[in-house]
């Protein structure tokens, strides 16, 4: 059977292991940086979302399409990933780290997301959400032009970052032109509106662990607001100068943050 999930590991597989889920549309490249930095205490897998790759090879081995059902989708994370390992998802791979490491505890020793909220989209009685109506908007720009889609993305991701026209350079290097899957991304996009992990997060039993940015366009930190107290067992920080991905540009802050959560978290 062939892999549905493209995987990267970093250092020591003697060491403890972390697996990292990266976002929409974004390739793990992107992470390569931060996961080599935690690599040097940890052993990292750094794992793509379907359908999401830089390697053309990988892409047209594969010949699977990418399935975005989220039960599936967790099932397919599941299987690459090491048997216990602290999860780490940035943005919807946080959202769909948070459905597994709360319905597969067993699974994981703990969780973290980066820039990642439980609900991307408005509902009741969640109003910190993108608006379904620009969510629309977006997703239907995505499927008519797939390549400005990207472009209309890296600088939504970029915005309110302290260097944002280098950041936005940086993240369009690593945008998957080459092998754009257009059918992952609207997957993607239906799942990250249809994704509410709300309850999920209520219900975790693993120590958890969430980073978001003060200036993120995307995913408001207001909505740690909404969830402070709702689990005992997490931790919230708000990088109050970072955007959208703060591995990026605070990278020593949250590898700081993840390794003083683990250290104090691991029995």
């Amino acid at each position: 059977m062939r892999a549905r999930i493209e995987t990267e590991a970093f250092g020591n597989s003697s060491n403890q292991a972390i697996f990292m889920v990266s976002g929409w549309a974004m390739p793990k490249d992107v992470m390569h940086a931060f996961a080599l930095r935690l690599s040097q205490r940890f052993y990292v897998v750094l794992a793509n979302l379907p359908g999401t790759s830089l390697d053309e090879r990988w892409i047209s081995r594969s010949r699977i399409g990418p399935n975005y059902d989220i039960d599936a989708l967790s099932e397919q994370l599941i299987e690459v990933a090491p048997k216990e390992a602290w999860w780490i998802g940035w943005s919807l791979g946080g959202m769909v780290s948070t459905y597994v490491a709360a319905r597969r505890s067993s699974q994981v020793l703990g969780l973290i997301t980066l820039a990642a909220s439980p609900s991307f989209i408005k509902r009741e009685e969640w109003s910190h959400g993108m608006a379904i109506e620009d969510f629309d908007a977006f997703a239907e720009f995505v499927e008519q032009s797939p390549e400005q889609g990207l472009q209309k993305f890296v600088m939504l991701q970029a915005k309110g970052a302290k260097n944002e026209r280098a950041l936005v350079k940086q993240l369009q290097s690593f945008l998957p032109m080459k092998t754009l899957n257009r059918v992952a991304l609207i997957g993607g996009l239906r799942l990250l509106k249809s994704l509410d992990v709300r309850r999920e997060w209520s219900l975790l039993d693993v120590p958890n662990l969430h980073l978001l940015g003060g200036k993120d366009a995307l995913v408001s930190s207001k909505t740690l607001e909404q969830q402070a107290d709702v689990n005992p067992l997490q931790q919230c920080v708000v990088l109050s100068n970072c955007a959208h991905q703060p591995f990026l540009e605070e990278e020593e802050a949250c590898v700081r943050h993840i390794e003083n959560f683990i250290d104090a978290n691991n029995t």
